[in-house]
């Protein structure tokens, strides 16, 4: 059996937790213990639950330079030795250069999967901390790994990052739409659109609410706004809304545990960010339930869309064009099913739990091997 240990700086819910949480539940088939070392968080039961090892470290921090990082080294290196852990899986900057230092000073290997873009740094340069093998979970991803910070190529492969499409389906199915329509004061027959993601302004929330206050003026007057997540730019986001008159169309429900709660009341998916992604998990979640989706033509959510096919797409920043697109999936019913079910067609063969373990396991094999 072979001992891998994930790391990363937290375990509340997002796109590297659950990545881990997919991995790992569905590798044990394989003949793997799984630890998981980081300092904590609300997904941490849920691990502990599936037969993954917690490790506390005190490496909360967005710095690698953090003296976090540097105290963590002897707790970290204790806990390989006495688990005799064969390879170290890091999903963070910081959690790359703690995996840098451990290699120098134990031998153990390492392997980084790399969420989504990174900035050419200094620090990058001086310690890039790259791994043994990087996985990158889109094209583009690797693309800038390459050119951008001269990874060689032969280390870097693309897994396409999956969801249980079983599980999110049960999930949603098991909603009850009206009831939860009614505990969010929502009248049976509006239209719905919804954006889930962390609110920061590279998702381009501003963007979204000034189309939809286009719509709410001259189209839809009843329409509603739903906005899960929470970030930094939730202060200007609210001052927004009340400068567009949106009050009364806009709900901000957070962060919630089951974003099914979400998208069984929402009819069109948006997500107009202005900057690269690195994935967009939460358009693939979208559209694995048959919610049609409009996305920005930015890296790496062109990718996952085919404009007019499985999905729309507009240029960032373009508050009319984002309009237009919304009005005609709202009123032709035709597009808005036929986008959806090919999305929901494409989820499926693409992003299955299985291929990307496999996949994976696959890095893991190979690495653990040389390092014999």
């Amino acid at each position: 059996m072979k001992r891998v240990l994930h790391l990363t700086t937290h375990l509340n819910i997002g796109g590297i937790t659950s990545y881990i949480k997919l991995v790992t539940h569905e590798m044990k088939k394989m003949d793997y213990q799984f630890y998981v070392g980081s300092s904590g968080g609300t997904q941490e039961p849920y691990l502990e639950e599936n037969g993954v090892k917690s490790i506390r470290l005190n490496i909360k921090t967005k710095s690698e330079l953090s003296p976090k990082v540097y105290l963590s080294i002897a707790p970290l290196i204790h806990v390989i030795r006495k688990e005799k852990i064969d390879l170290i899986h890091a999903h963070t900057r910081v959690t790359q250069v703690l995996a840098w230092w451990v290699k120098r000073l134990t031998g153990i290997p390492y392997i980084t999967t790399c969420h989504g873009f990174y900035k050419t740094r200094f620090g990058r340069r001086l310690m890039p901390a790259w791994g043994d093998r990087v996985i990158a979970i889109s094209n583009p991803v690797a693309d800038s790994l390459i050119r951008d910070f001269k990874v060689n190529p032969k280390k870097v492969t693309t897994i396409f990052n999956a969801i249980d499409i079983d599980e999110l389906s049960e999930r949603f199915n098991q909603k009850n739409r009206n009831k939860i329509r009614a505990e969010l004061g929502l009248s049976p027959d509006c239209k719905v659109l919804g954006i889930v993601a962390r609110i920061v302004e590279d998702k381009g929330h501003e963007y979204f609410l000034r189309a939809a206050q286009k719509l709410v003026l001259e189209s839809f007057p009843s329409l509603k706004i739903l906005i899960v997540g929470e970030g930094p730019f939730m202060k200007r986001a609210r001052t927004l809304v009340k400068q567009l008159n949106l009050e009364s169309a806009v709900i901000f429900l957070g962060n919630i545990q089951d974003v099914t709660y979400a998208l069984v009341v929402i009819d069109v998916f948006i997500l107009p960010a202005i900057w690269r992604e690195g994935f967009g998990l939460s358009i693939i979640e979208a559209m694995a339930v048959s919610k049609p989706v409009i996305v920005t033509n930015i890296w790496s959510l062109n990718e996952l869309i085919t404009n007019r096919v499985n999905g729309l797409l507009v240029e960032p920043r373009d508050v009319d064009g984002l309009a237009m697109a919304i009005q005609e999936l709202l009123s032709d019913e035709r597009l808005r099913e036929s986008v959806a079910q090919n999305g929901s067609k494409m989820v499926k063969k693409e992003f299955s739990i299985p291929q990307m373990a496999s996949r994976v396991g696959q890095i893991y094999e190979a690495v653990v091997e040389k390092f014999k």
